[in-house]
């Protein structure tokens, strides 16, 4: 049974109450460690939780140290107080330093660190990265040393009163009637005396918090309390001054009562909710992870302040008894400690994983860290104060069940012996949990430069006639890469009359012919495996040929067809934007094939060109409202619809002359058509959604004359329009949502009925392969529809504010899609399943759609600050000596921790039940 409460304690002191937080770095723009492009002119720093403004920036140095920002720190996004930015002028080549100084709005830590960002064609060495990381503050040892104070007096009074409620309050007393008043005020005086120096302990630790806070900040004590750590500071010394008076009402009875012992438990129960206001759950801003933490520190004085009130206050009220009264008293009290004890074990076995699972589930973060090594002693502790709380039940409380009709027990002096030494431990415990409360979770200490880990490398099995080839390329991206090649026969052993193989690499789209590798035998003692160096010149599709070399039979051969492209972490971006002359509302953008971006304005009638080689906008005026959705049919000319006109219209773009025509009239005819998206198909005939009368309009502009489509759902509401690869018109219902086509030959339309229900599809994009890809604006969602299959893969976007929306392709095969409501684009690659966000440096941006140029740049239209953007994108090549290979089996959080709950639940339930049993049994023995 010892070996199962053992497994209890190792599991729940995974997660020890007290602990508090701290603001690491999550992200930085320029990201750790890469190269930003020459012109770069801001430092964003994105952090785990709130940041203090008034007492937190960024410096920016240059390799002379001197500083060369702007001095402007401020937030980066509007209304989040989770990122700072800070300008500088236009760097030029070389090597850079931020250094980071930001206050928690959460426990007041003034957290200080650093990192290195290159500008330009420099290196920035890996030694000089380690350097600047370590720069951070893993453990505040000042801010530990005021505040142990504070969670010992704490966990000493609300464990004292708990205890002398749960102990002493319900103890029989039949035993000592004829001493009990005696005993009733010595008792008084110690528990006085202990909850006294508890509280005196708290009220230094208020003292030596503000004082630290002050000299850490620079500033004065009002300043301090200005910040949301000083309101919980001053919140907690009201708390403890009221606390010290009643108290001293308290002190003024002789004796206590559990009447008089309420308000002070109250009253401290408040008190430990402090501790959680400055907290990891309330960092988390989970409701959940909060009250989690506030259970820890209740159950935490259960426990270890109840030890304490057990040597410190009870055994001595038990000195004053005669001898065998002491002893009967004693030994009643040893299974009433053990049920209030294992309790509070039961509670930490199921709240201790969970809460450590809210802040950090990573195990190997976990096990690497300063943080995880201050786990493991804890965990040593704590499995002494367990085999000492062991020996108590089964040493010596055996040993006087046993000796007790001879009228010989020893249970006092044994007690007191081995509870002083677990009082000691449990202090020790505290002043470990005091460096976990002011010390960096294990993300924060151990940052790496991509939050997404990212696995390189391409591994195939691809079969010939007689042979299979087992093929590892590393790190698979442009540049040079390890091929490694195993050639067998089909039970895998060497094909007796082969030595050697030939691997030949061209480009057939880029007129490289085939090149031989040099190929080796990786090892003379394994002479079926090969290596050589392949080098991919760029990113594109590759054709690999690897034929083994034969001299009986003939030779055996395969061909590999590769898409070489960067990992998303690879690419570095960098946004540039271009202001439009006059005050507009731009909407979508459509490349016209030569040299120019048309832009629609939802404010004006007019068309905006904005030219690619020159930068300059020019508008086009017409007779109508408003330009919403393009269009651009074969012939060159750019479509548009005029939404609040009822009528679409187009511009020849050779003599810049605008047509325009009206649609007619749908039923029902007494409200107006409300034309969205149109689309040319390849005979050039204009389509058009009529969103509010469930119609798709198709225009034949050679007969001007139009055909009419019914849906058929009511208030389906048609949005967006896209051919596939065989002309047909695809479409989406946001109001049903629903997706199906019409073959433009005999208008016939198809519905998907799958039992998918989208929600609000809107945007639809085809790819190279075939597949539709649809922005489910409300499902928050961008989601691949394969029409052979007819199946959906749905990829969620990261930010539940996002409504995604307009998508493009880029030159590397990703999809980008708009986040009309948050400043920040999606990019999703799908070949490795990366999904990233890119932040848009101007605010209030609301980007709806997008668009790619001929060379494949990604636009997009910023429809509230009058601009339009591209995403200038560097591939960064990966070096095979930054490949770790890794060979470890991933330990997941969830399968470490179910078990052991379980394990847990049971052993503390039989624990339970036999500290019962020898409660009811010990009354019985003794009152016999």
């Amino acid at each position: 049974m010892r070996k199962f409460l053992f497994i209890l304690l190792v599991l729940s002191f995974i997660s020890i109450p007290f602990a508090t937080a701290h603001p690491f770095t999550e992200e930085t723009i320029p990201s750790l460690g890469s190269n930003a492009p020459v012109g770069t002119s801001e430092v964003i720093v994105f952090f785990s939780e709130p940041v203090d403004i008034n007492f937190s920036e960024i410096k920016v140095f240059d390799s002379n140290g001197n500083q060369i920002d702007n001095k402007d720190t401020n937030y980066y996004e509007d209304g989040s107080e989770l990122s700072l930015i800070v300008t500088t002028s236009p760097l030029e080549d070389g090597v850079y330093t931020a250094a980071v100084k930001v206050l928690s709005k959460v426990d007041g830590h003034l957290v200080p660190s650093a990192f290195l960002f290159g500008v330009g064609d420099v290196i920035v060495h890996d030694d000089d990265l380690s350097k600047s990381l370590v720069e951070s503050e893993i453990i505040f040892f000042p801010e530990a040393g005021a505040r142990f104070p504070g969670i010992l007096g704490q966990t000493i009074v609300l464990g004292a009163v708990i205890a002398s409620l749960l102990i002493w309050g319900t103890q029989n007393k039949q035993l000592i009637k004829e001493e009990l008043e005696k005993v009733e005020i010595f008792h008084h005086g110690k528990f006085m005396s202990i909850t006294g120096i508890g509280l005196m302990l708290v009220f230094i630790s208020d003292i030596l918090m503000i004082v630290v806070q002050t000299v850490r900040l620079e500033t004065s004590p009002i300043d301090v309390i200005g910040t949301y750590f000083g309101t919980v500071w001053l919140a907690r010394t009201i708390i403890t001054i009221i606390l010290l008076g009643i108290w001293f009402g308290m002190d003024k009875k002789k004796t206590l009562s559990k009447k008089n012992q309420i308000p002070l438990l109250v009253t401290s129960l408040v008190l430990i909710s402090t501790s959680s206001l400055i907290g990891h759950g309330a960092a988390s801003e989970q409701i959940g992870a909060l009250a989690l933490d506030y259970i820890h520190n209740l159950v935490s004085a259960v426990w270890i302040g109840g030890i304490i009130y057990f040597v410190f206050t009870l055994l001595p009220t038990f000195s004053q008894l005669k001898e065998i009264s002491r002893e009967k008293m004693s030994l009643l009290a040893i299974p009433r400690f053990s049920i209030a004890f294992i309790i509070s074990i039961g509670i930490v076995i199921i709240t201790g994983p969970t809460l450590m699972w809210f802040l950090e589930s990573d195990v190997g973060l976990i096990t690497e860290s300063v943080f995880g090594q201050l786990i493991i002693l804890k965990i040593a502790i704590a499995a002494i104060i367990v085999g000492l709380g062991g020996f108590l039940q089964f040493n010596i409380q055996n040993k006087a069940e046993k000796n007790f009709s001879t009228g010989k027990i020893t249970v006092h002096k044994k007690l007191k012996k081995s509870l002083r030494v677990e009082a000691i431990l449990g202090i020790i415990l505290l002043g470990v949990v005091a460096l976990l409360t002011n010390g960096t979770l294990p993300a924060g200490e151990i940052q790496k430069v991509d939050a997404q880990e990212i696995v390189y490398g391409f591994k195939t099995m691809e079969f010939s006639e007689n042979a299979k080839f087992d093929i590892d390329i590393s790190p698979f991206s442009s540049g040079i890469n390890t091929i490694l090649v195993k050639v067998s026969d089909f039970e895998g052993n060497q094909l007796y009359d082969s030595e050697q193989i030939h691997v030949k690499i061209s480009n057939p789209s880029k007129n490289i012919s085939p090149i031989e590798v040099p190929i080796e035998v990786k090892n003379l003692s394994d002479p079926i495996q090969f290596q050589g160096e392949l080098t991919f010149g760029f990113s594109g599709e590759w054709l690999v040929e690897i034929e083994a070399q034969r001299t009986e039979n003939a030779n055996e051969s395969i061909m590999l067809n590769l898409l070489v492209k960067p990992r998303l972490a690879n690419i570095q971006t960098q946004i540039i934007e271009y202001d439009l002359p006059e005050n507009a509302k731009p909407l979508f953008a459509v490349y016209d094939g030569k040299d120019s971006l048309w832009i629609s304005d939802a404010s004006a009638p007019r068309l905006w060109e904005f030219s690619l080689e020159t930068n300059e906008f020019t508008s086009y005026s017409f007779d109508g409202l408003a330009t919403t959705f393009l269009t651009q049919d074969n012939k060159g000319k750019i479509w548009f619809t005029d939404t609040p006109r009822n009528q679409i219209g187009f511009m020849d773009i050779e003599n810049k002359e605008i047509t325009t025509k009206t649609l007619p009239k749908l039923d029902p005819v007494i409200s107006e058509n409300t034309p969205l998206f149109l689309k040319a198909d390849f005979d050039d005939n204009i389509w058009i959604t009529i969103v509010n009368k469930d119609k798709i309009l198709k225009y034949l502009p050679e007969e001007d004359t139009f055909e009419e489509i019914g849906l058929p759902n009511k208030q389906s509401l048609p949005f967006a329009l896209t051919l596939d690869s065989d002309g047909k018109v695809w479409y989406s219902t946001t109001g049903a949502g629903k997706i199906g086509f019409i073959d433009p030959q005999n208008n016939k339309l198809t519905q998907i009925n799958t039992e998918t229900v989208l929600q609000a599809p809107e945007a639809l994009i085809f790819d190279e392969d075939g597949n539709l890809w649809i922005a489910e604006h409300t499902g928050l969602a961008i989601t691949k529809f394969n029409p052979i299959l007819e199946t959906f893969s749905k990829i969620s976007v990261p930010n539940e504010e996002a409504l995604p929306f307009g998508m493009t392709f880029d030159k590397y095969g990703n999809i980008w899609f708009a986040q009309h409501t948050v400043d920040s684009l999606g990019v999703y690659d799908p070949d490795n399943n990366d999904l990233i966000e890119i932040p848009i440096p101007t605010e209030t941006s609301f980007i709806q759609f997008m668009a790619s140029d001929g060379n494949d740049n990604v636009w997009f239209v910023e429809q509230q600050s009058n601009k339009i953007g591209t995403i200038k994108m560097t591939e960064i090549p990966v070096s095979i000596s930054q490949v770790q290979e890794s060979n470890n089996v991933e330990i997941k959080y969830t399968e470490l921790a179910s078990p052991l709950v379980a394990l847990g639940i049971i052993a503390t339930s039989l624990f339970f039940v036999k500290s019962i049993n020898d409660k009811r049994r010990l009354n019985s023995l003794i009152n016999s």
